[in-house]
């Protein structure tokens, strides 16, 4: 009697979960689009920081800064947005906790490059302003979107090339889609856990920047796109 519960009680997750499947024979497959594409556009960001024991000296020379980017890319194809002045407290050593706290004055840029072929006098021109730290770039494409449909349907091929692989395996053919989704379906991956999690690396195109980054080169975009669809079988 005892064997008996604990095997309802066992079947008891599943019998929820299988509520969620298809009530006809399928065939799950997951593809991906994977492409190595250069890029035709870049962004710039970094902070103007400077401090002075005077707050409105250090205010003058974020101006000052300021001005100097705008004059570098006067007669370059590229925008330049510098916005959100503030007044941040120094890291400092200090252990004195009655000392009167020094503060920096702040300002973030945002600059995006149309040209490539000026990266590299800009970068350079910006590397060899004081008062400009925390800086990143980032890449990317001006046909943004008809790059991601082609992705995604090379990853819909691909999935369905798995499936008929899958089918053939059986005897069977692939029918009908019947469901198709950009991530994870998940009651089928989660709940049923049709798919291992680790079939493909999902976070491919991010990328953590080394220490040592070169900001003067470009970089290649390394995006992907994946599916998870749902096949009859005929």
């Amino acid at each position: 009697m005892i064997k008996k519960l604990a095997f309802v009680v066992a079947m008891l997750p599943f019998a929820a979960q299988a509520a969620d499947l298809p009530n006809y024979p399928f065939i799950h497959a997951s593809g991906e689009g994977f492409a190595m594409i250069v890029p035709d556009l870049g962004e710039i960001d970094f902070d103007i920081s400077v401090y002075d024991p005077e707050p409105a000296a250090a205010v003058a020379l974020v101006g000052e800064r300021a001005a100097q980017i705008r004059a570098l890319l006067a007669d370059a194809n590229a925008s330049v947005d510098i916005h959100n002045m503030r007044k941040e407290m120094r890291k400092s050593g200090q252990t004195d906790l009655n000392a009167v706290p020094d503060y920096e004055i702040r300002s973030a840029v945002h600059i995006a490059v149309n040209d490539l072929g000026q990266w590299r006098d800009i970068m350079q021109g910006l590397l060899a302003m004081p008062n400009i730290d925390h800086m990143a770039t980032t890449f990317g494409r001006k046909d943004r979107l008809q790059a991601e449909k082609e992705l995604t349907l090379a990853a819909v091929k691909d999935a369905e090339r798995r499936a008929e692989a899958m089918a053939a395996g059986l005897g069977k053919k692939v029918g009908a889609v019947t469901a198709i989704s950009s991530g994870q379906l998940r009651n089928l991956t989660h709940a049923v856990g049709l798919m291992p999690g680790d079939l493909y690396p999902r976070n491919r195109s991010v990328n953590v920047p080394p220490a040592d980054k070169d900001f003067l080169a470009t970089d290649v975009l390394r995006w992907s796109q994946t599916v998870d669809v749902i096949f009859r079988i005929k």
